[in-house]
Parts: C-alpha cells; sequence; structure tokens
C-alpha cells in the first residue's frame, strides 16, 4: 500500500475542513438585562400657542406620558416649567419666569426626549423695522452716525447683505438708519485689511484704522491708519517726490502693527494697538543711482499708545523719552482696550501690571501728555480685564474679564466704577464659574447692563452667551428671554426709535441670534 503524501496546498485544505466541522458556539447576548423602552415620544411639531410669555401654559404633543406623569421633568431650554396636565395626548406646561428660547425636552429619570425649539416672549424682542437681511460675510467691529441717521460700518467683511457680490464692500459700508445700504460712499475698493475703529474729527473728516495698508486705488500707501473725507473717499495731498508731483495720502503716518481703537480730542488722535513702531514715508528721496523715485520709511520706537496730529505726524510730546528718541516703556503688557475722558485723559486696560514702571494692575488713567496718573482703579483688578465702556448718563464704567477681585473685593469678572475709579458697590455680580469668561458689558441710557462671554449659566439661571443685567448686578426680569448666544460682541450702539423705546445695535462675530440667522449684526428693541 502506497503512502499518501500531502503537498503544503493540501495540508492547508485538510485544515480548513476540519475547521469547519467545529460546533457553532453560542455566546451571551450583551444587550440582555437592558432597560425596556418606556414607550415615549414628545413630538417635534409646533405647540399650541407657538410662542408665549412666562405665566402661559402651552401644550406639547406627546405620548406614552401617564404611566410616568409623577416623574415627568418639563424643560424650557433646561429651565423647568410647571406640569400643568398630562393626558394620552399630550402635556400642558406653564413656561417660567427664567425660560428663554430654545429647545423643549422631557426628562423622566436619565432619559431625555426633545421637543420642538420654543420662542419665548419677552421684554427684549429683534426690531421688525432693521431691514438688515443676510447682515456681512465676516465681523463688524464699529459703527459712525452721521448727523442725518445714517450709519457707517467698518469691520473685516467683503459683503454686506449681499449687496458686495459683483462690487465688494471691502470693510466698510454705508447704510440709512435702518440698514438699508446705501451706495453714495465713495470708498471705492475698500480696505485690502480689517478696519478695527472709526472716529471723527473736528472738521467732519472720519479716522480709520485697524491693520491695512492700502484703500480705494491707493495701494500699499498707508500704514494701519488714515483720513477719509465725509463721504468716504480718501482724504488727499500733492507731494513733490524725486521726479514728479504725485497723490498720496494727507495722512503720512502710521505704525507697525495692527491699531484696535481710535480717539480724538483737540484734533489730535490717540490710538492704541499692537504695534512697537511708528513709520511715516518719506517721499522726496531718489534710489541709490539718483535715477528714480525711493519711497522710504522713517520708524520710531513707540510701543502700543501712540497720538498723531491730525496730518499724521508724531506728537513728541506724548509719552515720549527726547533722550532716548524713543517712546517710554508705557505698559508691560497687552492693552485689551480703552476709553477716552471727555478731559482728553485715557483709561486702558488689558493684561498688563505696570506702567512705565509704575504699578497698575490690569488698569491704568493716563494723563494727557502721556504719563501715569496714579491712584485710578485703586488696587486693580488681580486678572485680565477684557473691556471697558463708559455712560455719560449714569457716570459709570463697566468693566469685564476673567477677574475674581477688583480693589481687593470680590467681583467676578464684571465691575461697575464711579467716575473716580472706585468700585460701585450697589453692583454686586453673582460668583461665575471657574472657566466661564466676560468679553464684554456695557451699560445702557437705562441703566440696564449688556453682557457678552464664555458662560452657560448665572447663578442658577441658564444663560449662554449673552445676558442683561439689572443696575445692582441682578438678571433684569424680562430682558432674558432671547436664546442661547454663540459670539464675541464688539460693540452695543444704542439709539431711540421714534416712539422713544431704547434700540440696541450689537455688532462684532456671530452667526445666529434667538435660533434664527444673524450676519454678524443685530438690532434689538428693549421694551419698559
Amino acid at each position: 500500500m502506497k503512502a499518501i503524501q500531502y503537498t503544503g496546498m493540501a495540508w492547508i485544505v485538510l485544515w480548513m475542513c476540519m475547521a469547519c466541522k467545529k460546533e457553532n458556539k453560542s455566546f451571551p447576548d450583551p444587550y440582555a438585562g437592558g432597560r425596556q423602552p418606556l414607550g415615549v415620544s414628545l413630538s417635534t411639531d409646533p405647540p399650541t400657542p407657538g410662542d408665549g410669555a412666562p405665566g402661559t401654559v402651552i401644550r406639547f404633543k406627546a405620548s406614552g406620558l401617564i404611566p410616568h406623569q409623577d416623574s415627568i421633568s418639563f424643560n424650557f431650554n433646561s429651565e423647568a416649567g410647571e406640569i400643568v396636565s398630562v393626558d394620552s395626548t399630550g402635556i400642558q406646561v406653564r413656561v417660567p419666569e427664567t425660560a428663554s428660547t430654545g429647545v423643549s425636552s422631557i426628562t423622566i429619570g436619565d432619559q431625555i426626549f426633545f421637543g420642538p425649539v420654543f420662542s419665548v416672549k419677552g421684554k427684549l424682542e429683534v426690531d421688525p423695522n432693521f431691514k438688515v437681511v443676510t447682515g456681512s460675510n465676516n465681523r463688524i467691529t464699529d459703527v459712525y452716525q452721521y448727523a442725518d441717521g445714517r450709519l457707517l460700518f467698518t469691520g473685516h467683511f467683503s459683503d454686506f447683505d449681499r449687496k458686495g457680490v459683483v462690487k465688494p464692500l471691502n470693510r466698510i459700508v454705508l447704510t440709512s438708519r435702518d440698514g438699508e445700504v446705501d451706495r453714495t460712499l465713495l470708498s471705492g475698493r475698500g480696505a485690502d485689511g480689517g478696519i478695527s475703529a472709526i472716529t471723527v474729527l473736528p472738521n467732519g473728516k472720519l479716522v480709520i484704522a485697524g491693520g491695512f495698508s492700502s484703500y480705494d486705488i491707493h495701494q500699499a500707501e498707508m500704514r494701519n491708519i488714515t483720513v477719509l473725507n465725509n463721504n468716504g473717499s480718501l482724504d488727499s495731498a500733492i507731494v513733490n517726490t524725486f521726479s514728479k508731483k504725485d497723490t498720496v495720502p494727507a495722512f503720512n503716518g502710521g505704525t507697525d502693527g495692527g491699531i484696535n481703537k481710535v480717539f480724538v480730542h483737540n484734533n489730535m488722535i490717540t490710538a492704541i494697538g499692537n504695534f512697537n513702531y511708528y513709520l511715516q514715508y518719506i517721499y522726496d528721496q531718489s534710489d541709490y543711482l539718483m535715477e528714480r523715485d525711493s519711497l522710504i520709511t522713517d520708524s520710531t520706537m513707540v510701543r502700543q499708545l501712540i497720538r498723531f496730529y491730525p496730518d499724521g505726524a508724531l506728537d513728541s510730546t506724548f509719552n515720549y523719552d527726547l533722550t532716548r528718541h524713543r517712546s517710554f516703556d508705557g505698559a508691560n503688557g497687552p492693552i485689551s482696550d480703552a476709553i477716552m475722558q471727555e478731559d482728553g485723559k485715557l483709561i486702558i486696560v488689558g493684561r498688563f501690571t505696570r506702567y512705565n514702571g509704575e504699578d497698575a494692575p490690569f488698569i491704568a488713567r493716563i494723563n494727557t501728555d502721556g504719563s501715569l496718573d496714579p491712584g485710578f482703579g485703586g488696587e486693580g483688578a488681580d486678572n485680565g480685564i477684557s473691556s471697558i465702556r463708559y455712560n455719560a448718563v449714569t457716570q459709570k464704567y463697566m468693566l469685564a474679564g476673567s477677574f475674581r477681585k477688583f480693589g481687593g473685593q470680590p467681583y467676578s469678572g464684571l465691575v461697575m466704577l464711579n467716575r473716580d475709579g472706585t468700585p460701585d458697590p450697589s453692583f454686586q455680580p453673582l460668583p461665575m464659574g471657574n472657566n466661564d469668561n466676560y468679553y464684554h458689558a456695557q451699560q445702557l441710557d437705562n441703566g440696564l447692563i449688556v453682557v457678552n462671554g464664555s458662560f452657560r449659566n448665572y447663578g442658577a439661571v441658564h444663560r449662554t452667551g449673552l445676558m442683561i443685567l439689572r443696575p445692582d448686578g441682578s438678571l433684569a426680569t424680562g430682558y432674558n428671554n432671547a436664546g442661547d448666544f454663540d459670539g464675541h460682541l464688539s460693540k452695543v450702539f444704542e439709539t431711540k426709535n421714534s416712539s422713544g423705546q431704547t434700540q440696541a445695535l450689537l455688532l462684532g462675530s456671530f452667526s445666529r441670534f434667538n435660533e434664527k440667522d444673524a450676519g454678524n449684526i443685530i438690532r434689538l428693541l428693549l421694551k419698559e
């Protein structure tokens, strides 16, 4: 009998056949013992009525609730409502005083069922007379209002309400009082970089500043700041270069880094920003062959804070060391914001602790010669201050930031100051969470305070990103009905409508407001 020989491939086939003969093993069900479905459903159909103020009873369509009616919790955007009745087809709930627009939900034990977005009515509402539809395609930073009510917006955008699709509206746009684009502005190609701030000179000409080098047809002829005529065209001048006469910006001065804020006092222009040098063009020089024009830039070390003459020349009487031919040291950290008083003194805030070598804990008031006005703000803050705003009617300053103390007293990211820089003890904000931060706080003429930041609650109440406070620091009843807000405010511009109602124009970087699209701009009505 012949021995059977197997090749390597045959052994593999034989092994696979033997493996196929093994019995199938059964394993336990990993989901066995899990909880049975509750059989609950909350419809996303609109409730009845579709919106309502606090105290209104709303009926939501739902099923399967009766077996669980003693353990149901109903929330309006995370705020619990009072359950009035439950039946086989739905649930009736009373809108709580602390409710805001957002998703409704039912919680039973540790299970959540989401319903429709519910709009809460209140004293804060979007102004229906504001004509802006889609807004801008990038951040809006500032606004100037002409005497006739028209609004001039600046920012980082190239389109506004889709009117810049064919001809871009680069970083500057004029609108009516109610937001309709006005094409009479002679801005041409606009700016090639963001315009952060705008203000006006006594002669009516406009100062714009930011991070740009070109405006209209004048390419690479400015350094982050320039002056416009009242109609939006560049204020220009004719100069003699080495070989010819040329038309250039009349404002011949600038900085090597971006400018965040500009102020005018006694026809002088003060600016803060992230810069280290003052720059000025010299037009009448030739190249080394003496054959053609050569644009030379003269530079002088000036850090973060600078004052210009109206023609752009450097004011060397302001915080300037004539011995070293440079500015004094100024703040030892970033300046985030500033406000100018009526007397020309400047209050700066940020992440610094000293100014020209003297103590200045995150806040400093600067005299008109650039020196420190000691004592303003007392002990100051224990951490960074993001913004400062002043209201001339209430004569109060509002500060926002990441600090936990001001003047040695607990002030959780928000503090109201009197004109002398001392905290107003009547304003007592609630403690904020460990990861919370306030970006912006501004008091309106009626005393209400608009606050923006990174937060999800204020005390025990759900508020995300935006809230309205009373002058004592408590939530303003009826004014916090808007939904969650995700974004940064650059400015809150207050006006009055023909009925005398307060209008708050919110500018910044945000895409939605109260669960609806909003392109970096929205105007609100604050009803009494």
